[in-house]
């Protein structure tokens, strides 16, 4: 019976790690919602070429303006699905974010709102792009189970 227990507590203590793996910390549900802003707006910039809304240019100045705070939150997401096993993983996330977006995109206001927000992203400093993110992507697709 000992031995049995032993075996179990060792088996769930080699589990455990894994397990977290698979989870959500907070720095990666983050990056997930500051990679689902910057995704919206690359959709938008794709999508809204030819229509009189100037998605392009805001978005290509949030880019310019973010680049160091969008390639730090990408590292964090890479890193994510690195550590839980499922490296490949991460492209099929982004393809789901966009995928997700470019369905919105036939909402005739799509453009003129996707505008107004790259241009607004675009003057705004880290922490203010984070928390716009954190708040239109309270659950953003394919994040799973988060981390106590």
């Amino acid at each position: 019976m000992l031995v049995s227990s032993a075996t179990a507590l060792l088996s769930l203590s080699l589990a455990t790690p894994a397990a977290a793996q698979n989870c959500w910390n907070g720095a990666a549900v983050k990056a997930a919602k500051v990679r689902d802003l910057q995704t919206l707006l690359m959709v938008g910039a794709l999508q809204c070429r030819s229509t009189q809304y100037d998605v392009l240019g805001h978005y290509n100045r949030f880019v310019k303006a973010h680049r160091t705070t969008i390639s730090a939150h990408n590292d964090v997401l890479k890193t994510h699905f690195v550590r839980a096993g499922k490296a490949r993983d991460y492209d099929r996330f982004t393809t789901a974010m966009a995928n997700g977006h470019s369905a919105g995109a036939a909402n005739p206001e799509f453009c003129r709102e996707t505008a107004a927000l790259a241009e607004q992203v675009a003057g705004l400093g880290r922490t203010e792009v984070e928390a716009i993110a954190d708040r239109m992507f309270v659950s953003p697709k394919g994040v799973g189970r988060t981390c106590s």
